[in-house]
């Protein structure tokens, strides 16, 4: 971790839709229900209008962004804004997606293909573009700000926050809003099944988890400019630390990265009470990756696993356990220090850690 992402941003807004819950403590109830046979994968239909004031001009948006702007909407309310009152030139957006709108892209390709270039929508691609759930959302919640759109695997998450990081520390915005967002999609889901079948891993569910969709959103500030507001935040972002192994290193490598997340904090990897586990691929591995960088002589942490909850939407998932670690050090199930672990498919990784205020 550079020297310039070693700011602690603090959380002082959570925001979440999932398969399985709306909104952070519906979200927080649904997976400390108790572990389900199957993991959720789609979204409920929702309306925009019920979380989005003025939402008719994003009627027609792509799923990706729908979910993105419900999930902002819930983080900026928790957060103790209004829409209206949210946005500016000194508050960014920084939004993480792996696929983003792919089913307008499908439709797209298909209709250009099959009736030619003037049957083809413009509503398909303008609202495919990688950046088109930052740009809506700049427009929904007036950020006039730096908005930036990063793609990536499941980590993606780990990768906004420290960008956010950065900002904040220099200065840049006085608050920023992190998301991550995706949805399914029938080509994609069987392109990752075939990938599964050819490394093996389809016999292993535990390290083939299905594909879901989803939004999470945290709205992140310094400590003090949240407590000049009057807000007491969720959690602060301690540490954090990101990396790429290869398939047979992904222990060894989850405990590097676990080690290097810890080192900015007061703490040790052996004293974080609550671990959540990746929802991608090479699940086992971190898990002994977590047992290796806690050490022999350290008691078992709580595991917690979104699977069941949230399956794997992978460009919202690393934020939707921060988000759940964030939850549960605020509502006091938990004391911290939290750890979130993502991996991907292509072996990045990356860990969060995350400690009261």
């Amino acid at each position: 971790m550079s020297e310039r992402s070693m700011n602690r941003p603090v959380i002082s807004g959570i925001g979440i839709v999932c398969p399985g819950a709306f909104g952070r403590e519906a979200f927080v109830q649904a997976f400390s229900a108790g572990p389900k046979r199957e993991a959720a994968c789609r979204v409920p239909e929702f309306a925009l209008e019920e979380y989005l004031e003025s939402a008719r001009p994003f009627r027609r948006v792509a799923e990706v962004t729908k979910y993105a702007l419900a999930a902002m909407a819930l983080a900026v309310t928790d957060a103790g804004f209004s829409v209206g009152t949210f946005g500016g030139e000194r508050v960014g957006l920084i939004v993480g997606i792996t696929h983003c709108a792919i089913t307008y892209s499908v439709q797209f390709h298909r209709t250009l293909v099959l009736e030619g270039p003037l049957a083809a929508s413009p509503l398909f691609f303008s609202e495919s573009v990688p950046n088109a759930p930052a740009g809506n959302g700049a427009i929904a919640f007036q950020i006039r700000g730096p908005v930036h759109t990063l793609i990536g695997e499941e980590p993606v998450g780990t990768q906004a926050i420290d960008l956010a990081a950065v900002l904040l520390q220099d200065g840049l915005v006085d608050r920023c809003l992190v998301v991550g967002t995706e949805e399914w999609n029938e080509v994609v889901a069987h392109a990752y099944g075939q990938i599964d079948r050819a490394a093996g891993r389809n016999h292993d569910p535990d390290d083939a988890p299905p594909l879901s969709e989803g939004a999470a959103a945290l709205v992140l500030e310094s400590e003090g400019t949240a407590r000049q507001r009057g807000v007491t935040p969720h959690a602060m972002i301690s540490g954090w630390g990101l990396g790429r192994s290869p398939a047979e290193r992904t222990e060894d490598t989850t405990g590097e990265i676990i080690r290097e997340a810890f080192r900015p904090t007061a703490h040790r990897p052996a004293e974080a009470d609550h671990v959540l586990l990746p929802t991608g691929r090479f699940r086992r591995a971190a898990r002994r990756g977590v047992v290796l960088a806690r050490g022999p002589a350290a008691g078992p942490p709580t595991w917690i696993d979104l699977l069941p909850v949230a399956g794997n939407p992978p460009g919202a998932s690393n934020l939707l356990e921060v988000a759940a670690s964030a939850a549960l050090i605020s509502t006091g199930r938990m004391d911290g220090p939290g750890l979130a672990l993502s991996t991907g498919i292509q072996g990045t990784l990356s860990a969060v850690v995350l400690t009261g205020c």
